[in-house]
């Protein structure tokens, strides 16, 4: 039974449910609306008449191509296909690529666009390079919204030479297992997002759920879904509940391999909890065999760690500038968490060290693993005596990494 602190009730608060609105929309690949942008900006055109009220899109069977944006301000939109084996909604994107190349590929797409969505693609465009946030197939920056039935899958293969190690080589296929080959499937950055038998198929940080700054911490539901990937695959500082759902590591290109990635603020009381999760391997060699880890608390932002050197300084920004060293609030306390009740873990998780630490130790953004509160405390003790006056210890303390009443295979 799952602690009643972990409860969904408990993690995800009121989530009140809401009508559809309007007549639904259809998308077929045969149909008068064919491409699934288009029929988000109908609904976007929709508001004078339907105002915030719940829309709803249906998908029908085919491939569709991404990338694909719900913009902030849209009305709750409920985007329904036929199944995750019927709709396939899939692009090429990766956080290295340059803006020029984003917009030669997808600004004929986006020309068409209501001004709401061109706006937020055009923004990419416009960037050197295109960075992970702004690398996803379909971005939920709306509240509300419940996306099921699809499958949404990023089709970069790791390919890019500019963002692999200089010497690397890469296999047969072309990939790369190091690097800097971030490429999001799904963005959620919106409050009361439902996901539902979803398959969202990725390597590196597969589905991001981000929280903004200044804003309140997202809340996510997602059930019977499927989500696979290598490095940091689930990752944000947003607060998720999974239930139901498969968690897949992926070995194919010999990557290291987290599952998750949380970058829980302190503050927040939930990050990431798994229930009735079953957390597997994709039967490739690579990492078969206790060589994949549960997740790692991504220290979001870091550019100097205090764990590493006790001279950063607590600063506005986190920076690393010749000699000078700084990180922010914000990213000291995001601290990660992650719990994980009555999940089936396979072989491929390291059950004698089940989480890692975020870089090597020693290296300028190290951090060791904290299981909780007492943990951050007692690493920094002295420098947050020195650098950071007023925190003050959790009492009870609080547990950030926790696996309770799962069957480890």
């Amino acid at each position: 039974m799952i602690p009643d602190r972990l409860a969904k009730a408990r993690v995800l608060g009121d989530w009140p449910e809401e009508a559809v609105e309007g007549p639904v929309i259809e998308v077929s690949p045969d149909g008068p609306v064919s491409d699934i942008q288009t029929a988000i900006d109908l609904c976007l055109t929709g508001r004078t008449e339907f105002g915030t009220a719940r829309r709803e899109i249906r998908i029908v069977a085919g491939f569709y191509p991404g990338p694909v944006v719900i913009p902030e301000g849209a009305p709750p939109l409920t985007l329904r296909g036929d199944g995750p084996r019927e709709v396939i909604v899939a692009a090429r994107i990766d956080a290295q690529m340059p803006g020029e190349e984003y917009a030669r590929r997808f600004v004929p797409r986006i020309s068409t666009m209501h001004r709401d969505s061109r706006a937020h693609f055009d923004r990419i465009a416009a960037r050197e390079v295109i960075s992970t946030g702004n690398s996803g197939v379909l971005t939920v920056l709306a509240e509300g919204c419940r996306i099921e039935g699809m499958t949404l899958r990023n089709d970069y293969a790791c390919d890019r030479a500019a963002a692999a190690p200089e010497g690397a080589s890469h296999d047969m296929d072309g990939r790369f297992a190091e690097g800097q080959h971030q490429a999001v499937a799904l963005h959620v950055a919106a409050d009361r997002v439902a996901l539902h038998n979803v398959h969202l198929s990725s390597f590196q940080d597969t589905l991001y759920l981000q929280a903004p700054q200044g804003s309140p911490v997202p809340r996510i539901h997602v059930s019977d879904s499927l989500i696979e990937g290598d490095v940091d695959f689930i990752f944000g500082g947003a607060t998720a509940f999974f239930e139901g759902c498969e968690v897949r590591s992926r070995g194919a290109r010999g990557a290291s391999n987290w599952a998750t990635a949380p970058s829980t603020a302190l503050s927040s009381p939930y990050g990431f909890v798994f229930h009735r999760c079953a957390f597997r391997h994709d039967g490739t060699e690579a990492g078969a065999n206790g060589g994949c880890r549960l997740g790692r608390q991504w220290f979001e932002g870091v550019r100097a760690s205090p764990y590493t050197d006790p001279e950063v300084r607590l600063t506005d920004r986190s920076f690393a500038e010749g000699g000078e060293k700084g990180i922010s609030r914000r990213t000291l306390e995001a601290v990660g968490k992650c719990a994980l009740v009555a999940c089936e873990i396979g072989r491929h998780i390291n059950r004698e060290a089940p989480w890692d630490d975020w870089g090597a130790p020693g290296t300028a953004r190290h951090r060791p693993v904290q299981p909780g509160s007492d943990a951050f405390l007692e690493h920094l003790q002295d420098w947050l005596r020195d650098r950071a006056p007023g925190f003050e210890r959790p009492e009870p303390s609080e547990p950030w990494l926790e696996i309770i009443d799962c069957r480890w295979l």
